[in-house]
């Protein structure tokens, strides 16, 4: 595909991650191409952002993390003509990982000028939307503890999941896959389009963003003593069927549960109703890097 410098458009949150706006815009300067970056305050500006001005463009980069790709979703599922690149500036980076992004702006806007594309699936999850790894358990737990923290990154993380081991508690849960219905008590459920949460914590080594299918994860209670040996296989990309793990595969599903939250690419939601998910295949345009 043709793209030319024109055709990019750089959108920066000034309140995300570790590289500063003023590094990003100094990387965008320097590449000596002339392309156009905006700063998006807040999320209601971020959506006006697609009303006004994205149509203008062919190309459009988040710099942030998987919450600001998130809320570049519902977008996407409209615009898709809209390809996305990824500058990665969030606490965990996950999607971004998995599509092989990283900070480097010369780098990504030479990627970007090649004019390689793939096509990514995006779950849709009643009427929300996941890219990445949706889930509800646990992990949604750990979300919300981390989403209200003042501070981020991949230290407050692990801080804010060893507090959840000592205080949630499993949840009952009823998976309905066609006809297939299963049951039981769970530490966490997780819907994996990529392999990881983010920081490279492999949830689903098997997953893949663009085969028309979801990577369920049903995971029950590990004894605390084996916590340490759960950790090392999720960061080694080892964890695979077992005692405590299972993982199946769908498109479409129906989740019931009496779990008060979920969440969606790390982004908590509270949950007042059954999680109809389905998987849109590849509709979503990305930007091959090397």
């Amino acid at each position: 595909m043709q793209i030319e410098s024109q055709d990019i458009l750089f959108v920066i949150n000034p309140n995300s991650g570790s590289q500063k706006s003023e590094a990003i815009i100094k990387g965008i300067k320097n590449s000596a191409y002339a392309i156009d970056y905006i700063m998006t305050q807040n999320l209601e500006e971020f959506n006006e952002l697609w009303v006004d001005k994205v149509s203008d463009y062919k190309v459009v980069v988040i710099c942030g993390g998987d919450g600001s790709v998130n809320c570049t979703l519902k977008h996407l599922a409209v615009n898709k003509d809209v390809i996305l690149a990824v500058l990665p500036n969030g606490s965990g980076n996950g999607f971004a990982r998995e599509l092989g992004f990283t900070a480097d702006v010369g780098n990504l806007i030479s990627n970007i000028l090649r004019g390689e594309i793939r096509k990514v699936d995006l779950a849709k999850i009643n009427d929300d939307y996941s890219i990445n790894v949706a889930g509800l358990g646990f992990d949604s737990h750990v979300a919300s503890l981390f989403d209200g923290s003042t501070f981020r990154g991949l230290k407050k993380y692990i801080y804010c999941t060893i507090k959840g081991l000592f205080s949630y508690k499993p949840i009952a849960v009823e998976l309905f896959l066609g006809q297939v219905k299963v049951t039981g008590k769970f530490w966490g459920v997780y819907l994996a389009n990529t392999r990881q949460f983010g920081n490279n914590a492999i949830i689903a080594p098997e997953a893949k963003y663009d085969d028309g299918l979801l990577e369920i994860v049903l995971m029950k209670k590990y004894p605390l003593i084996l916590s340490p040996f759960l950790v090392y296989k999720m960061f080694a990309g080892k964890l695979k069927n077992s005692k405590y793990m299972t993982y199946l595969r769908a498109s479409e599903m129906i989740i019931k549960s009496d779990s008060k939250t979920y969440h969606v690419d790390g982004e908590p939601r509270v949950m007042t109703d059954d999680l109809h998910i389905t998987l849109e295949k590849q509709s979503v345009k990305v930007i091959k890097m090397n």
